[in-house]
């Protein structure tokens, strides 16, 4: 048997040797070629040059000798196909780099703040400036929206994410040696790696960088509003009632944010909660066999989940919560953050400057607590991209008996976890570096301002008087029993000419859509619109239309009784 020879293959996704006997078909060629790559398929070709001439044919007849291949000659590989490379790593334990998508979507927050200039106006120096009303110098040019000495002195603490993205493309090279990449702690084996899969081998090419946490100087979202204090009254109404904490998501929008430069704000404007199981000191989410209806109602009204909001309340005597927490314990404990990084991975934000077309997320978390005045308080909040990326790849962990600690997990067989570091003052003040176990989840927390407008907005129905609310969906008390009884008790509050103002409520469109006994799903279309352009006369003429003439019947029948 003839010794087999080396034959070099150059490719775009770099060099490797692969052996063959020179007595072998050049079908076995083309085939080893594939095995060193890790490639699905054998769509490529193989040239003696690079221009792509001298082609070397896959043949089943023809020997790698007759095509005049000698030992140490190189070839070079063509792709037939555009993904031969995108799919060759199937290992379950390590992912591809993900390609930049063909088309992304911005959120139209997004295109509309990159469009804008995000300059800030200084004021004519009446010492300094001595040039005419049409000139600028160095003592009146306007400040860049990302501007330390400018932040400082509005109090903004943290930088506008697209102020951010100005400061990175700024300068000459346009961000060119400063992109925006996503953290990845996982091991990700292409084909350049010449050694077997972790752990039996690893590599500068597929080893995650080590991680050195800093706090994060810019938000995606700079402020989150309640449109008015009546959203949180509701949401509140549980513990009031039963003592247990309560969780729910936040339905909004995002709008401009003016306060600080090239910002946006969470606009939230109702509050879904979901099923779940709570206590006096524990909350959890459970599956939702309604979500894609919700979704789909909020998408109608130009809506979308902002975030989510849980109460962490411990009452008091005369109507006061305890406080406990703060920077002398904890903002958000190990738990929450996780589960806040959590969300925000589930809702990405949608990024042309990135390879996999997603960067961070806007999704906001709002803790009800009880502030130094022991009065209930709320407190917003977002995790830094970190933070998020430790989550992903399952390495941060809370720890036992301490919340304001997590816990970087250690290395395994099954699992390789890159080392994670912070910066702590020593008792000499100075700063040292030290390995995330434990580690204080403050460097991964970013906070976020919550309010209310002086002047109360209501995309939904603000009601007066004695007119009550609709119950709330998934409540275990009698008092937010939802069924065909409670509807039509709600509805009787409401002349026919206030018919907008009956609907106009989340928690009234949900069961309208889920209702069993005369499904209205397949119609709300219109009404959709009307609550959205709060148009009476088009809800009027819904209300006219035969599916609700039929539901009105019922409900003049039940109240009747």
């Amino acid at each position: 048997m003839s010794k087999p020879i080396t034959i070099g293959i150059q490719s775009q996704e770099g060099q490797k040797r692969v052996q063959v006997v020179p007595t072998a078909k050049t079908e076995e060629l083309y085939k080893n070629v594939q095995k060193g790559f890790e490639l699905s398929s054998v769509q490529f070709s193989l040239f003696k040059r690079q221009n792509k001439t001298d082609l070397v044919e896959n043949s089943r007849t023809k020997t790698v000798k007759a095509a005049g291949l000698n030992h140490g000659d190189r070839l070079f590989m063509v792709p037939k196909s555009q993904n031969l490379f995108q799919s060759s790593n199937s290992s379950s334990q390590q992912e591809t780099i993900s390609k930049v998508p063909s088309v992304v979507v911005e959120d139209d927050i997004d295109v509309e703040l990159s469009k804008q200039d995000g300059s800030i106006p200084k004021s004519k120096d009446k010492v300094n400036c001595q040039h005419g009303a049409n000139s600028q110098c160095v003592h009146c040019i306007p400040y860049d929206p990302f501007d330390e000495e400018y932040l400082r002195e509005q109090k903004i603490k943290f930088m506008s994410f697209h102020s951010y993205i100005r400061k990175l493309s700024g300068g000459l090279s346009k961000g060119k040696f400063a992109p925006l990449k996503n953290i990845s702690c996982k091991v990700e084996i292409s084909s350049r790696c010449e050694h077997p899969p972790y752990p039996q081998g690893i590599c500068s090419k597929c080893q995650p960088s080590a991680i050195t946490l800093n706090r994060q100087p810019w938000r995606h979202v700079d402020s989150i509003m309640f449109e008015n204090p009546q959203i949180v009254d509701r949401f509140l109404q549980f513990w009031r009632e039963s003592g247990n904490q309560r969780g729910g998501w936040l339905y909004g929008r995002y709008e401009l944010h003016p306060e600080v430069p090239l910002g946006m704000k969470a606009v939230v404007c109702a509050i879904y909660e979901p099923p779940q199981e709570t206590s006096k000191d524990t909350l959890k989410l459970l599956p939702d066999p309604k979500e894609e209806v919700i979704e789909e109602i909020a998408a109608n009204l130009g809506l979308r989940r902002v975030g989510w909001i849980f109460t962490d309340l411990i009452p008091l005597s005369g109507g006061k919560v305890k406080c406990y927490r703060g920077g002398e314990t904890h903002f958000l404990s190990a738990q929450e953050i996780i589960t806040a990084a959590h969300y925000q991975n589930t809702f990405p934000n949608k990024c042309k400057q990135t390879d996999e077309g997603m960067f961070g997320s806007k999704f906001t978390t709002v803790c009800v607590t009880g502030n130094k005045e022991n009065e209930v308080h709320m407190e917003g909040y977002q995790v830094s991209n970190q933070c998020m990326a430790l989550v992903k790849d399952e390495i941060l962990v809370p720890t036992k008996d301490a919340p304001e600690l997590g816990y970087v997990i250690e290395s395994t067989d099954e699992k390789y976890v890159p080392d994670v570091f912070f910066m702590e003052m020593d008792k000499y003040k100075n700063e040292i570096k030290k390995v995330g176990r434990p580690l204080p989840v403050e460097y991964l927390l970013i906070d976020v301002p919550v309010s209310s407008p002086l002047q109360p907005l209501a995309t939904f129905a603000i009601l007066e008087g004695d007119r009550k609310h609709f119950a709330v969906g998934n409540r275990l008390l009698e008092s937010s029993l939802q069924d065909f009884n409670s509807f039509a008790q709600y509805m009787s509050q409401f002349r026919s000419a206030e018919f907008l103002t009956a609907v106009s409520d989340l928690h009234v469109l949900i069961f309208m859509a889920t209702l069993d006994i005369m499904p209205l799903r397949d119609f709300l279309g219109p009404l959709y619109e009307a609550i959205r352009t709060a148009n009476v006369e088009a809800a009027r003429e819904w209300s006219y239309l035969d599916h609700w003439s039929q539901m009105q019947a019922l409900i003049q029948a039940t109240t009747m009784n």
